[in-house]
């Protein structure tokens, strides 16, 4: 019997322990004060209304949540990206740096330390629903004005949310614009000076509405780009993409990086892809093989690709490679090349067995050489560096020295 005990206790603690392994403790000091904290990420579909964290005392909060539960069941402690707020549903809640700046997603560590609060929540607060009228002083260069914040939940800028110049001085120009929130308590917003997020102010500081109304305006010193609606112009983007990719979609400034606005591009008979986008004046935007945000086009290790940027009208024709897809949505397998197939020799790069495309890019992407054959190819000599080399639709790092 006593055997028995024992089995069964070992059996519970290997459980325990299985459980324990499967699952994320999340553990934060925040300011004071702070009266509730929420984590929100990846592993929960960036719900930041849905994972309430518990209070240890006045500066600590802490929950495990089982990895079973996470929405994402490829996220795991090694990819999990989140962010704290200290209230739930909005965004205005945001943990900050400690000026008030934007900070980037979190990796996972033991422990955490929020510097600021955009908003500090308070439940004890009723909401504040109202009108109010915000003014901003703005460079005389800026022809139109917007504003975006929680009364919108920070979606693109739109006629809806244009201000009107009132007022033109030797300081700049003024706009004004009122708004209806539903709780001038935790209303915070920002102003750019154009229809989408290319145009916003400099400072990455949200703007933070008082009790009381403004007696002045807002001076708003520089913005990253100032819109010109009389040099906006039609952009065609030519990608070429990875073997196998079914479709691919493109996402970005000019969309308000909301997904329900991604454009599908038009596939060519070479596997290509086309998009054509209108009225551009400046457009950051990034390649997805699928309309939401775990299918990314990622760079030569792997990662994530940064940002493009194209402008018109230097930019009216752009010619795109992408490298590879974070996931590819039709789980076509990509088989690595072994070192038989693909290697360096004496500064160029030897592919054995090519059927019938070989494509070289260099390590920005840049398709510098692409040639159909089958058989054995030889690249011109090549400078030090990374190099992608894809044969028939797979690819494969090379290092020339």
């Amino acid at each position: 019997m006593k055997k028995f005990f024992n089995y069964a206790i070992a059996l519970l603690s290997m459980f325990a322990l299985a459980q324990a392994a499967s699952a994320i403790t999340f553990s934060v000091t925040v300011p004071s004060p702070t009266y509730q904290c929420w984590v929100v990420g990846n592993f929960n579909g960036w719900d930041n209304a849905k994972n309430q964290m518990t209070k240890v005392d006045a500066t600590h909060y802490t929950l495990t949540i089982p990895e079973a539960d996470f929405k994402d069941q490829t996220v795991t402690s090694a990819n999990i990206k989140y962010k704290y707020l200290s209230g739930p549903g909005d965004w205005g809640f945001v943990e900050k740096d400690s000026v008030g700046n934007e900070i980037s997603d979190r990796n996972y560590a033991a422990s955490d330390i929020v510097k600021k609060w955009a908003i500090v929540y308070n439940p004890t607060i009723p909401a504040m629903p109202k009108f109010v009228t915000i003014n901003a002083l703005v460079p005389v260069a800026v022809k139109q004005l917007y504003i975006v914040g929680t009364f919108n939940n920070w979606t693109l800028p739109t006629d809806s949310t244009m201000m009107t110049q009132i007022d033109s001085t030797a300081d700049g120009k003024v706009f004004t614009k009122k708004l209806w929130t539903a709780d001038a308590n935790k209303l915070a917003y920002k102003f750019c000076a154009g229809p989408a997020w290319d145009y916003q102010q400099t400072s990455t500081q949200n703007i933070v509405f008082p009790a009381a109304e403004f007696a002045s305006a807002d001076v708003v010193t520089a913005f990253n780009k100032i819109y010109d609606p009389s040099k906006l112009g039609t952009v065609v983007i030519n990608a070429v993409v990875p073997a196998g990719t079914d479709t691919c979609w493109i996402q970005g400034s000019l969309f308000g990086w909301n997904m329900a606005n991604a454009q599908k591009g038009v596939k060519n008979n070479d596997g290509s892809y086309t998009f054509t986008v209108k009225d551009v004046q400046s457009m950051e935007y990034r390649l997805y093989n699928r309309p939401d945000w775990d299918h990314p086009e990622v760079d030569s290790i792997g990662a994530e690709r940064k940002n493009r940027i194209v402008e018109y009208p230097a930019g009216a024709v752009t010619n795109i490679t992408v490298i590879g897809w974070k996931n590819l949505a039709n789980g076509i397998p990509q088989i690595a090349l072994d070192k038989s197939t693909v290697f360096a020799s004496k500064g160029t790069i030897v592919v054995n067995g090519a059927k019938s495309l070989v494509e070289l890019f260099n390590v920005s992407g840049q398709r510098i050489a692409s040639v159909k054959t089958s058989g054995t190819y030889t690249s011109k000599k090549l400078t030090s560096g990374l190099y992608i080399v894809r044969v028939d639709g797979v690819t494969k790092k090379v290092v020339v020295k």
